[in-house]
Order: structure tokens, then sequence, then C-alpha cells
């Protein structure tokens, strides 16, 4: 009973299962179709150069660093604020500094002071002393004249020996070379201190006035302060962190906001139908229908090697590109720095030109994106 319905009626569901699994599997997927806003970008109802837009601040992105490494005590900003040029971003520990600085100041002071000090001489209080020295030497002078007059005399009655001569005279010369000597002094002390000792003194004080100087800059160095009014994008600092002068990102990134700026590719190819006074539209990457109207700036006149910023594989690593800067006239929908855009500037079409030969030129597309007044 079992061989002659069972298995039979078992072999019919398994091959009729078979042929439906295998009909199913060879039916084609159902398409999918992509939200409006997932679309990708449509170029315009002219002929257009298509490229890789990146946005950025008016002024460029401005990455902060260091100029002297050490500790990071304080920061000073955050994302999205504010600044005006000389406001402070960020501070380095400058304990060592202000130590030095101190013995620096010191070093001024002790200057000044020798400084002074020759200035000012004599001393009204050192004066009477040399003079009291002067009529000193004059005196002993006049004793020792003295007694070599009566030793000579006695010398030459022979009732003197000749070693008394001899020591009464040497004893008159050295009272004679003492009082010179002191009215040497004294005049030396009344002409008050020597002109090159000042001009010493005035170097060494300016010597120690310059390390002080040179100490204070270092340490206003270690206040990093904006250079310009912009916005802080980034924060890539903290306290506690070592600020070193090799740093793999910046430390602070700064820019202005205000009105950005798109920084677009311009295939090398296609440089020949490129005119910077043409129109030119963006649109967000997914979002096609949205278009913001650009106004040209400026073109960088240095063709560079082009970055891969689509992710497209028929992008060539020896591709080369200028780039054009435009600026963002209005903003339908809110735009950040970084973002990429697809940008579509008018082609001027020489006569001779092979359409087929220029990848990079976009076809029009009626009913898509109307074209932008030149400004």
């Amino acid at each position: 009973m079992i061989l002659r319905i069972v298995l039979p009626l078992v072999a019919v569901l398994g091959l009729t299962f078979a042929i439906y699994q295998t009909r199913k599997l060879n039916e084609e997927p159902p398409k999918v179709q992509l939200a409006k806003e997932k679309q990708p970008a449509t170029a315009p109802n002219y002929r257009s150069i298509s490229g890789a837009g990146l946005v950025e601040a008016r002024r460029e992105n401005i990455p902060i660093g260091t100029t002297v490494p050490g500790v990071v005590d304080k920061v000073f900003v955050v994302v999205n604020q504010h600044v005006k040029a000389g406001d402070p971003l960020f501070h380095i520990d400058d304990r060592d500094l202000r130590a030095e600085l101190a013995t620096r100041k010191a070093s001024v002071l002790a200057m000044q002071a020798s400084l002074d000090r020759l200035k000012a001489a004599p001393r009204a209080e050192d004066i009477p002393p040399a003079r009291a020295s002067v009529d000193e030497a004059r005196a002993k002078l006049a004793d020792a004249n003295a007694a070599y007059r009566r030793t000579k005399n006695l010398y030459e009655k022979s009732m003197a020996t000749g070693s008394d001569y001899d020591k009464d005279n040497y004893t008159e010369k050295a009272a004679e070379a003492a009082l010179a000597r002191a009215e040497a002094e004294l005049k030396k002390l009344l002409a008050g201190s020597w002109k090159e000792d000042i001009r010493v003194a005035e170097a060494n004080l300016k010597q120690a006035e310059a390390q002080a100087k040179s100490t204070e800059m270092l340490m206003e160095r270690l206040t990093v302060r904006a250079l310009i009014d912009g916005d802080v994008l980034q924060v890539h600092v903290r306290p506690g962190q070592f600020a070193a002068l090799n740093w793999n990102e910046a430390l602070i990134v700064l820019g202005d906001v205000n009105t950005l700026h798109v920084r677009v590719d311009v295939d090398e190819n296609d440089l020949a139908m490129f005119k910077e006074a043409n129109p030119a539209i963006a649109t967000l990457k997914g979002r096609p229908n949205v278009q913001f109207p650009l106004t040209y700036v400026k073109t960088e006149p240095y063709v560079i090697p082009k970055k891969s910023l689509t992710g497209d594989n028929s992008e060539r690593v020896d591709t080369r590109v200028l780039q054009a800067i435009y600026a963002i006239d209005s903003m339908p929908v809110k735009v950040y720095v970084g973002m990429q855009m697809d940008v579509f500037i008018k082609a001027e079409l020489p006569a001779n030109i092979d359409l087929n030969a220029n990848p990079g030129l976009s076809k029009p597309t009626p009913g898509m994106l109307a074209p932008v007044a030149a400004k």
C-alpha cells in the first residue's frame, strides 16, 4: 500500500516544488525605484562642464596649530563660536617661562642699578676721604723732606752713615709718589665714571632687557589667538593634551561661514570649454532637485593632481584639475563646510569641438535645472 500510493505521491510533490523554485529563481527581480531625494545629479538644460565640488569657508578653512610645544592648560573656544581677530583660542602651560622671566627681570634691575651708580659718580661722601688722603700724603712728604735734609747735613759732615742718608732719601721719594697717587685718585674721583664703562653698562642693560622681552614674547606665543574673524569649525585640543609642533590634524579649524564657497575641480580635458564668467549651479549629493546658484570668485592658476572625491571607479589617478572657486549665493537648505556638491558650469563650446571626446561635458536634459543668469 505504501509503495504503490505514498511514495509516488511524495515524488510528485517533490518534483512540483523543484519546478516552482527553479522558475522563481529565473524570474527578474523587481526594479527598485530610488526615492526622489536619492536620485543622482542631472545636468542642467544646457551643455555644461561637470565637476566635483567641496564646500569650504569663504577665506578657506584655516588649520590652527602651535609654534611652541607644551601641555595645554586652557581652551577658550567651542565649536560654532564666533571669534574676532586677536581672541584667544587656547593656552599652553607657562610656569617654566614665568620663572625664567622673573630671573631676567631681576637681571634688568641689577644692570639698571649698576648703570645709575656709574652715572651718579662721584658720591658726595667719597670726596672728603679722598681729600684727606691727599692732605695726609702731603704731610708725610713734608716730614720725609725734613728728615732727609737733616740727614743730608749730617752726612755731609760725616756725622751720619750712608745707609741713613739713602733711607731718608728714598722715604722722601716714596712720599712724593704717594702724594701724586692721592692727588690723581682725587682727580679721577672728581671726573666721574669713565664714559666707556657707562657704554658697557648700557649695553649690558640693553642685553638684559632684550632677554626679558624675548621671554615675554615666548609667553605671549603660548596663547594661540585667532588671526581673522571667523567661526570655530572644529576643536581637536583639550586641557592636558600635549600640543606638538608636528601635528597630524589641526588643533582648531577656523573659517568664515557667513558666505560659503565651493572649490570645484575642472578636469584638464575640459579647460578649453571653461570660461570664468559663465553661469554655474550646484546640487547636493542625493538631492539633485535642490539647486544652488553660484557666483564666480576666482581661479587658482595652477593645475594639480585630482583628489578622488566621487569614488567613481573610472577616475584616473593621473588626472589633473584646475580648481575654481565659486560663492554660494543662496541656500535653500542648510549646507555645512566639508560637504560634497555636484557642480555644473556652462560650457564655452569651440566650433570644432568633439563632444564625444569630452566625457566631462554633460549633455542637456530638458526640464531639469533651468540655467542661472550670469552675474
